[in-house]
């Protein structure tokens, strides 16, 4: 992890980095296969290729390169090994204080990505890393109508600096030794990774997620309440509920189109999850938020 993180910081630095920004559609989230994140997301390709499918355009992203993924932008992630013959690699950097997370991917199975080696830190480096990819993704919001390959010079050097500082965040923080943290299990790590990439999933379960994992639902459900004090099953709510009430909060998006994104299959069944977990429908939080704000 550290070695592939040091080699791509060598490279920015000696501006040998190519960068992509696949910009931004707005806040409406089409139905189609993939995911999204409410934070950016950094892709560092080590070896081979992953083809980004986005709603508006796809980015083909190379050994070498890297690519900032905005908030809220729906993609899916076709991948594989390079005509070298390695096999597809890439690191994933995510960061949401107090939470950083940076995994190395491998080919799970043919086309599909899954973790190899995953490493999180509660560290105070996460709300700056989240910042610096933030403004990074911004960058590509910010030039109306241009493709990533037709960015005016000052935008790539703005983003060359906050993914170099993002990129000595995440060195700084793997490095540092907090001996008071206690680190998941990594059978729950890789849980919690799982369960946010397939949020907008509305066949999530303990049962597929503890398929995908390669264990049992019970073990899974009885390690996870044991680590994290809570059942897996209220965890998934919780997050997806979460997700609800940011959307609401940061977005003009539909009520059904946060509903998908949330991972529920009618408008109706995210009402009555909503209204159970706040106290209040989505449309009176809402109401609600905008007035104090």
């Amino acid at each position: 992890m550290r070695v592939y993180l040091d080699d791509f910081l060598r490279r920015i630095a000696a501006g040998a980095l190519p960068l992509r920004l696949p910009g931004t559609v707005g806040d409406a989230v089409p139905r189609v296969d993939g995911h999204f994140h409410l934070v950016p997301e950094l892709f560092l390709q080590v070896a081979g290729s992953t083809l980004f499918r986005f709603p508006h355009t796809e980015v083909e992203l190379a050994q070498g390169e890297a690519l900032v993924v905005p908030p809220r932008l729906l993609h899916a992630e076709e991948v594989r090994g390079g005509e070298d013959g390695k096999p597809f690699c890439n690191v994933v950097i995510y960061a949401e204080a107090p939470s950083l997370s940076c995994h190395i991917a491998h080919e799970e199975s043919p086309g599909r990505p899954g973790i190899l080696h995953l490493e999180v830190r509660h560290h105070a480096q996460a709300a700056n890393i989240h910042s610096w990819l933030g403004d990074a993704a911004r960058l590509a919001r910010s030039v109306s109508g241009a493709t990533d390959a037709a960015l005016p010079p000052w935008t790539e050097v703005q983003t060359r600096a906050l993914v170099s500082a993002a990129i000595a965040g995440v060195l700084q923080a793997l490095d540092e030794i907090q001996p008071e943290a206690r680190p998941e299990p990594p059978l729950v790590a890789r849980a919690r990774i799982i369960i946010q990439n397939r949020l907008g999933d509305h066949a999530l379960s303990v049962k597929c997620l503890a398929g995908q994992l390669g264990c049992t639902a019970d073990y899974l459900s009885h390690l996870f309440g044991q680590t994290a004090g809570e059942h897996l099953v209220a965890y998934i709510n919780r997050q997806r509920m979460e997700r609800g009430a940011r959307l609401l909060r940061e977005t003009g998006m539909a009520g059904k189109e946060i509903a998908w994104a949330c991972g529920f299959a009618s408008q109706s069944y995210f009402i009555r999850n909503f209204r159970a977990h706040f106290g209040m429908t989505p449309a009176a939080w809402r109401s609600g938020r905008a007035e104090r704000g």
